[in-house]
């Protein structure tokens, strides 16, 4: 049994829900990674759902949020709100994500790319309407 040395992780397909990851722990004689499962180290592909091993992304820094703030929309309740920024989580491969507050003050970090959430810069970039909302000074007739 070979260590992980480096941050792996087995990705495994769970169907209509988003899949699901596990920490390499070790690899085996054969190269095969080990993870945690039911309480012992188990052959990822003996896993039902395995579908690949990939590096781990991991927090490296946290930035301040710089005064941008994200926004969400309710498209059932066709009401939105916003928050500020209050942080970004920078990750290893160089991605940032918006670190926002949730009801009860606790830092979140919001699941990515929702289609109805917009982070900007209010300073910045000039105010685009979230997917689905008509552009401010449009009518009918505009479209």
């Amino acid at each position: 049994m070979i260590p992980a040395t480096v941050p792996t992780e087995a990705v495994f397909d769970r169907g209509n829900l988003p899949d699901e990851s596990l920490p390499v722990h070790a690899w085996d004689d054969e190269g095969e990674p080990l993870v945690l499962w039911r309480n012992e180290l188990r052959r990822a592909q003996n896993i039902e759902g395995f579908k690949e091993v990939r590096e781990r992304r991991q927090i490296v820094g946290v930035v301040p949020g710089g005064g941008w703030m994200t926004e969400w929309q309710d498209p059932d309740e066709g009401t939105s709100f916003a928050d500020p920024v209050v942080a970004w989580a920078v990750y290893s491969d160089g991605d940032a994500r918006a670190i926002d507050t949730d009801s009860s003050g606790e830092a979140v970090l919001p699941f990515p790319g929702g289609k109805n959430r917009r982070t900007y810069h209010p300073g910045q970039v000039p105010d685009a309407p979230l997917p689905g909302e008509k552009s401010p000074g449009t009518s009918k007739e505009d479209g």
